[in-house]
């Protein structure tokens, strides 16, 4: 009997979700040794927009220390090779950043003063903060724990990462189409995938598949029935500071101003962020919390915004920052995450990253708040599955989909 060479079998490969992790895969299918565009396709299915969800609404933070341990170093350290190779620095704004988690105090930021008063000396204060976080108010930090440093901890905008790694991967072959997945057909044992149907300006049509890769986020369950997820909402801005700030992510408590003139404030994580080939100035990203109380619904572009949950974020940040006060909110924004089951502490869960027992269908999805940092690990290992049979690059086997699978 004769072996045909690894690779030389046509393979249609669908990839559903045009996010981080379906680009991600999309990219590294064709930089995959076995790729060859002449006999292999590869389509990014996707309902809206590339990077229209969570993709492109996230604080993007990448750290070596991140969830899971078998998969996080290997992403962070393949992210900061992206960087290298296609001028990631410039185009998504790469870098590396400290990372701490803070005590704050808010403040009545109208009596504190001018934001270059000083400079607001963070240093005389009783906890040692570094010097760098010189645009929090002074007084203002009650406690400071470094989380995250240059060498294990860095950032990118995740919006430009996605949508350059699209673009990355059509230049190498890939398509995208942009419609919404309605079904995924099988063959009569069902024990392996034919097409994937989808919806386009009102018609219904259909593509033929070897492969289908299960990337749409909190949308994966509509597909794939036995994939339960739940899908929090979180709200965050954008804005654009007076003057440029350090590259310290703050994970913050904000303690409410003793005379009351702010209540029930809110206790956003803080990201500020370079300038990329979108934006050619500086921003700062905060997000508040979750809610799970408005469902799912259709697309990403369907996805509503409270404006007081965007406004109670910006008047959290303002109160322990003069630079930031004196800024602007350039974006409103809110998105959906694909969650596994809310954390446990000190328990890793997820994400789903491999087959489903069912021929040629793949699941990687369930990333929740590492998803732009697990990106590249997942899309590196899904290119291994797909086209070697198994990964190398990481034992994924606590990923394996057939620990969160549940019955029909």
């Amino acid at each position: 009997m004769t072996l045909k060479a690894p690779g030389s079998e046509p393979k249609n490969i669908i990839i559903i979700g045009g996010g981080v992790i379906g680009c991600s895969t999309a990219y590294f299918l064709t930089r995959h040794e076995y790729y060859n565009p002449k006999i292999h396709s590869i389509v990014i299915l996707e309902a809206s927009k590339i990077a229209g969800g969570s993709s492109g609404k996230a604080g993007g933070l990448l750290a070596e220390w991140a969830t899971p341990k078998c998969l996080a170093p290997l992403s962070f350290k393949t992210h900061a090779a992206l960087a290298k190779k296609h001028g990631g620095d410039e185009i998504w704004g790469h870098r590396s950043v400290y990372c701490a988690d803070v005590e704050l105090q808010a403040q009545d930021v109208r009596n504190v003063g001018p934001a270059d008063s000083a400079k607001n000396d963070v240093i005389a204060q009783s906890v040692e903060v570094p010097s760098e976080l010189d645009w929090l108010l002074p007084g203002s930090v009650k406690s400071y724990k470094e989380a995250g440093n240059p060498s294990n901890t860095a950032q990118v905008n995740p919006y430009m990462f996605t949508k350059t790694l699209a673009e990355l991967a059509e230049d190498k072959g890939a398509k995208i189409i942009i419609g919404s997945a309605t079904a995924v057909d099988y063959a009569e044992d069902n024990q392996s995938i034919v097409s994937v149907q989808y919806s386009q300006n009102g018609a219904i049509k259909s593509l033929a598949a070897t492969d289908i890769v299960l990337s749409a986020g909190p949308w994966t369950s509509k597909i794939f029935s036995r994939v339960h997820l739940k899908a929090p909402r979180g709200h965050s801005v954008v804005i654009k500071p007076s003057r440029n700030l350090s590259p310290y992510v703050l994970f913050p408590t904000i303690a409410t101003p003793p005379n009351g003139s702010l209540e029930n404030i809110l206790s956003p994580e803080i990201y500020p962020r370079p300038g990329d080939r979108l934006h050619d100035f500086d921003s700062v990203y905060a997000c508040g919390p979750d809610d799970y109380e408005v469902p799912l619904p259709d697309t990403s572009e369907s996805v509503a915004v409270d404006d007081q949950s965007c406004n109670d974020v910006w008047t959290a940040v303002k109160s322990i920052s003069q630079v930031i006060h004196d800024g602007e909110v350039i974006t409103k924004q809110a998105c959906y995450r694909p969650q596994i089951r809310p954390h446990e502490e000190d328990e890793e869960v997820g994400p789903m990253v491999g087959p489903t027992g069912i021929k040629g269908l793949w699941l990687a999805t369930g990333h929740d708040e590492w998803g732009i940092q697990n990106a590249p690990g997942t899309g590196l290992v899904m290119s291994e599955m797909i086209f070697e049979g198994a990964a190398h690059s990481a034992n994924c086997d606590s990923l394996d989909p057939k620990h969160f699978l549940k019955g029909d």
